[in-house]
């Protein structure tokens, strides 16, 4: 009997690495979500915010939008207000909650960030999921 496929939230810090270095952590993860090793998802919001951000990495936002598409990684509704505002205590960073209620909603197995200032040290107080660097989830993964 095979293993189930993990379900793993990007971070929007995590797409825009992966589209930047394809051959670094980010982009191992993200050609996982192609080979559906794992099953990729972003919110409406991460989606979002990627696009946003896409003149951080010196590209267009459709070339974002056309790459999380080529990742096979799926897009699901933003989180409810209610939802956003359970985890609202918990961040540093109130703009960060919807991350959190995202993965909550969705049931993942991991949120896979590169945010060490607002996500990544909340590992310990999260237990729905398991916060991650993309290092950590190739570490756990391949382990």
């Amino acid at each position: 009997m095979s293993k189930p496929v993990p379900l793993v939230l990007f971070n929007a810090s995590v797409i825009l690495a992966a589209i930047k270095s394809p051959s670094g952590g980010s982009g191992k993860i993200a050609f996982w979500s192609k080979q559906k090793k794992i099953k990729g998802l972003v919110s409406e919001i991460i989606f979002d915010e990627a696009l946003r951000n896409a003149v951080r990495i010196n590209t267009e936002p459709k070339q974002i939008s056309q790459q999380i598409r080529k990742m096979g990684i799926e897009v699901c509704i933003a989180p409810t207000l209610s939802s956003v505002n359970k985890f609202n205590s918990m961040v540093a960073y109130p703009g960060d909650a919807h991350v959190l209620a995202s993965a909550d909603e969705n049931n993942v197995d991991f949120l896979v960030t590169l945010d060490k200032k607002h996500l990544l040290i909340l590992q310990k107080k999260i237990s729905q999921f398991k916060i991650v660097s993309p290092g950590e989830l190739i570490a756990i993964l391949e382990g």
